[in-house]
């Protein structure tokens, strides 16, 4: 019998996460200040949409914890696990009919990564 499934994090964590990685990276000494001041917009804008009064979809919580967990990676000077950011593009293009204001922060953050040679 399959054993039932863990709930993910919850909307207030999930955004609490994005605010806590928006701050750290904008302390990232080893970013260019744009990438700092992009990172750090793009990760307040996702903990944004996921603060808002309706109910998360499971698209945006994984946008919002993949998105995290990139951010964090680059704060803490490691190149973004490749397996993650494709986790992060798969997730873009499942949310895009659901949440696709969110699937639209996460594909700028892509984007942002991207320029960053990553």
């Amino acid at each position: 019998m399959p054993e039932p499934q863990q709930p993910g994090p919850t909307p207030p964590v999930i955004a609490a996460r994005l605010r806590e990685v928006a701050r750290l990276v904008r302390q990232a000494d080893h970013l260019e200040p744009e990438a700092q001041r992009s990172l750090a917009d793009l990760a307040e804008q996702l903990a944004n949409a996921m603060s808002t009064p309706h109910a998360l979809t499971a698209e945006e919580a994984e946008l919002g914890q993949l998105a995290e967990q990139l951010i964090h990676e680059l704060h803490r000077e490691e190149t973004p696990a490749a397996a993650t950011r494709h986790r992060l593009q798969e997730a873009v293009v499942a949310a895009e009919a659901r949440a696709p204001f969110a699937a639209g922060i996460a594909r700028q953050l892509l984007d942002v990564i991207a320029n960053l040679g990553i």
